[in-house]
């Protein structure tokens, strides 16, 4: 079983909508799947322990749930290598729904991070 998690603009499972900016979500969406099976789904919080916008928060959060992977529209640098260095997969291109999102990672259509980031964003 994969612990894949998706930003996500509410707690409304898959059908939230993706979080293009994947530090600022609200939510994170927490699939559990195996051989392309939805095992379970869950909603948590993307809220910081000290309440502030802070780029390494979200892998934190992540890990603490025992994700694998994350989905995501993009990504800046600092927060992919927060993820990649607690060996948590990143996989870039979700789009629409958190249901689409896991729909094309589980048919190969979603691309790999490594250690270059998506997004262009200043404050990254």
């Amino acid at each position: 079983m994969t612990k894949i998690a998706i930003p996500s603009m509410s707690d409304s499972g898959l059908e939230s909508d993706v979080c293009a900016h994947f530090g600022s979500c609200e939510y994170f969406t927490i699939v559990d799947v195996q051989d392309k099976d939805i095992l379970g789904i869950r909603a948590i919080s993307n809220g910081s322990p000290d309440g502030e916008h802070n780029c390494v928060a979200p892998s934190i959060i992540l890990k603490s749930h025992n994700v694998e992977t994350v989905l995501v529209s993009g990504i800046g640098g600092r927060p992919l290598m927060s993820l990649t260095e607690k060996e948590i997969k990143v996989f870039a291109g979700a789009v629409g729904k958190v249901s689409d999102a896991v729909q094309d990672y589980n048919n190969g259509l979603l691309r790999e991070l490594s250690t270059n980031g998506t997004c262009n964003c200043s404050h990254h």
